[in-house]
């Protein structure tokens, strides 16, 4: 599958999120939205409002519950402090 990544720099933070290609629209779309329906800025949101969160070692990632948002929120920091948005979802708390 071909992949790009875009970047969306806020707060003095650079957020990282995933397109994937997507074929039926001759397009690259975020992967996040195409799998759950969930914007980068809606996943963002969710990460400055933060519930609960735990770090999963197998994984190497953070997972991360924003209950204002209702949004369960994976990520992972890269070089230089940049935030790699895995996924986003609506779920709920763990």
């Amino acid at each position: 599958m071909k992949s790009k990544y875009k970047i969306f720099q806020i707060r003095d933070k650079k957020f990282i999120v995933k397109m994937d290609y997507e074929p039926s629209l001759n397009t690259y779309e975020y992967h996040m939205y195409l799998r759950h329906l969930i914007t980068p800025e809606q996943a963002i949101a969710a990460y400055f409002n933060i519930s609960s969160e735990i770090y999963n070692v197998k994984y190497n990632r953070y997972e991360a519950y924003s209950e204002k948002y209702n949004i369960t929120l994976y990520y992972t920091f890269l070089k230089d402090e940049n935030i790699l948005l895995i996924t986003a979802f609506n779920q709920g708390g763990y």
